[in-house]
């Protein structure tokens, strides 16, 4: 599709304050910033074994582009493992916010991935479906049919992130819990 042509990412994210956030994408205020966590992730699935990872999530605006008329925010993950230190995977895209609160996320990753997600943001809250998703031919994963990404704001400090999918084998419906993780926002 056309819109996995425009995840051409720029390598400089620039930071924003949430004062400083136009119109829609004002309602992410809560969720701008740089987001960590050591060790407070897992990963449950059916075929790998349950295990600990790190992330870093960075929720930052991005440069408006002349030609758009709408604002958008950089989002970008990278995961590790917490025992190894291996890298894990990174996902680079970008997120933005109607009027009526629906809201956009477009992702590409280093995983051969890219996706489409859309939901309706809430007071702390974002719930994302997938839309559509691309991925490379020669791709060893099993295809993910759905998925569905929540971010939930605890307080100031912690925000937390869920993924649930579901793919070509597990389960036949509905979603199982592939991700969770609790961020720490930080300070700089």
């Amino acid at each position: 599709m056309a819109w996995q042509h425009l995840l051409l990412v720029s390598a400089a994210v620039l930071g924003v304050s949430e004062s400083e956030l136009r119109g829609p994408n004002s309602q992410l205020a809560w969720m701008v910033g740089k987001w960590r966590s050591e060790f407070s992730g897992k990963i449950f699935w059916p075929t790998v074994p349950t295990m600990t990872f790190g992330e870093e999530l960075h929720v930052l605006e991005a440069p408006s582009a002349r030609s758009a008329s709408l604002q958008f925010l950089n989002f970008s993950a990278r995961a590790w493992s917490h025992s190894t230190k291996d890298h894990f995977h990174d996902e680079w895209g970008f997120l933005t916010v109607e009027h009526n609160g629906n809201a956009t996320l477009m992702t590409a990753g280093n995983n051969g991935f890219t996706t489409y997600e859309v939901g309706m943001v809430e007071p702390n809250k974002l719930v994302l479906v997938l839309k559509d998703i691309g991925r490379i031919s020669f791709s060893r994963d099993l295809p993910v049919e759905d998925l569905r990404r929540t971010f939930i704001k605890h307080d100031d400090k912690y925000m937390e992130q869920v993924l649930e999918m579901r793919t070509a084998t597990h389960p036949k419906n509905g979603y199982l819990e592939h991700t969770r993780v609790i961020y720490t926002r930080k300070n700089e």
